[in-house]
């Protein structure tokens, strides 16, 4: 009979500048079961944080996260994006919404509660998964989209200079894909470089 292995235990980085708190907040976590990687006082440094740590989620509990956390923040969302958990006594609309957008897949009013911790953190790593998806499958369609563009541009060119139709242009781009091992949006980004060099030295 196969035995599931069990699952390794979510870990955690904690951000909070109370000593105090973040010692309770810590023995919290850990008797939910959960592993906390590293302690830090600071969102300051945080991206280095995460690159060195590699944490399952981020629980930031700051006593004035002001704008300049949030910016920071937005910088981890950017390079390398975590599940963060904001507790905070910040409840202006507008704070919460930029909080979001900085990357903040929850964000509460009211302090950790040990006995709430997991459902919470379980929340925001689905949220982040989610947000994730998204985020990943809009990518793909703006490269879709920018590479036929680069296609109809190409075969444009190509029309044009070397008196083809646009049949003709589009088997030229698919040969020279073809021959060159590479994906036909590069090899249209090739030809559309060469050839507007090319009309601009005329």
């Amino acid at each position: 009979m196969k035995v599931d292995k069990p699952s390794a235990p979510i870990r955690v980085m904690l951000v909070d500048d109370h000593c105090e708190r973040a010692q309770l907040v810590e023995d919290g976590l850990l008797s939910a079961g959960f592993e906390v990687i590293s302690v830090i006082t600071s969102a300051a440094g945080l991206l280095f944080q995460i690159e060195q740590h590699r944490p399952d989620v981020v629980i930031i509990d700051l006593q004035s996260p002001d704008r300049d956390v949030l910016e920071s923040l937005a910088i981890v969302n950017q390079h390398n994006p975590t599940a963060m958990v904001m507790f905070g006594q910040e409840d202006d609309p507008d704070y919460i919404r930029h909080a979001v957008s900085a990357g903040i897949s929850t964000y509460l009013t009211d302090g950790i509660n040990p006995t709430r911790v997991r459902p919470i953190i379980e929340v925001a790593m689905a949220q982040f998964r989610s947000f994730q998806g998204l985020r990943e499958e809009l990518d793909t369609a703006r490269a879709q989209l920018q590479s036929r563009s680069l296609v109809e541009k190409a075969k444009s060119l190509l029309m044009k200079q070397k008196n083809l139709n646009e049949n003709e242009a589009h088997q030229l781009l698919t040969k020279l894909a073809m021959d060159n091992n590479q994906r036909l949006g590069d090899v249209a980004h090739t030809v559309v470089t060469t050839l507007s060099a090319f009309e601009t030295r005329k």
